[in-house]
């Protein structure tokens, strides 16, 4: 556009009128391209602010925890609070060694953590794969009445169950911490979902090759569900490291206390002299859990958005 064409409109008016005219259009559709712009990008500022804020609340504990395990006892309950230690108490975690047997902590949540994830992935998977691919009587109505029970909270069934694992002589023992949480009904749904959505095309030709029931489930379809299987332990991995009720109730002997329920040790009868020690202890009892999930945080979502569908 010339300069004589940007004028037109105003040709009848003064010069100095002109010229103050065109100046302000030129300004205007300067401004224009910013705003479209600016409609455009403020929903993504907008949710880059609120999930920086999420961030915050939700890592800021744990950078306080992690902080705070190398302090000294003093320093941990000082107040104001400092942000960072003004002494590095490395030693922090070493006394948490010499105060409570963590060695054996660790290797009691390690046994009852891995047991029962692979007790709750077989069963889950026989289970879920019956739902979906066998029919018999009842299906669907013994399918409902385990998602109900989804709905019951354990603090409703905890006095039958720790009532019947002492009169079977359970307590206290690996059994006890094991048995009862390998079903897991969120695992048959999940698995179930899954194999709902699997192609039965490939079951069909091992069924007519003469493959049996156990047979297309372990050697056809378990190992198409790899996906499921490898997001589903690490949940049930983090469920189980971190099950403290259920295991403060079963175990009241120390040579069966998990990481968990171990932590209740470091909280002895002065606190405020150990409260640095109790948050070294947290860390060291999260830190397994926390890598876990870093590591397959991507495995778990998709796999969990697969079964969901």
């Amino acid at each position: 556009m010339t300069h004589f064409e940007a004028d037109a409109p105003f040709a009848g008016a003064p010069r100095a009128s002109r010229q103050l005219a065109t100046g302000t259009v030129a300004v205007l559709r300067r401004k224009r391209p910013f705003r479209a712009r600016w409609r455009k990008t403020s929903p993504a500022v907008l949710r880059h602010v609120i999930l920086i804020v999420a961030v915050v609340l939700f890592f800021g504990p744990f950078l306080w925890m992690v902080l705070t395990s190398f302090k000294s006892s003093a320093e941990a309950l000082a107040f104001p609070p400092s942000f960072l230690p003004r002494e590095w108490r490395f030693d922090n975690y070493t006394k948490v060694f010499d105060v409570a047997p963590f060695g054996i902590y660790y290797l009691n949540s390690t046994i009852v953590a891995v047991l029962t994830t692979a007790g709750q992935i077989v069963t889950s998977l026989a289970a879920g794969f019956a739902f979906s691919r066998l029919h018999f009587p009842g299906k669907n109505v013994v399918f409902v009445i385990l998602l109900a029970a989804l709905l019951v909270p354990f603090e409703v069934v905890f006095t039958p169950l720790v009532s019947l694992l002492s009169s079977l002589g359970w307590l206290d023992s690996y059994q006890g911490l094991i048995v009862p949480n390998i079903p897991s009904i969120l695992g048959v749904f999940l698995f179930r979902q899954f194999f709902t959505s699997f192609p039965a095309e490939i079951e069909d030709a091992s069924r007519v090759d003469g493959a049996g029931v156990w047979r297309r489930m372990w050697s056809v379809v378990a190992p198409m569900a790899t996906p499921m299987i490898g997001s589903f332990a690490v949940l049930s991995f983090v469920y189980n490291w971190n099950n403290f009720f259920f295991q403060f109730l079963v175990a009241t002997k120390t040579e069966f206390f998990t990481v968990s329920v171990g932590l209740t040790q470091l909280q002895s009868a002065n606190a405020a002299e150990s409260f640095n020690l109790l948050m070294a202890g947290s860390t060291l009892a999260i830190l397994p859990v926390f890598v876990v999930f870093l590591i397959f945080q991507k495995q778990i979502v998709s796999a969990m958005a697969g079964g969901l569908r």
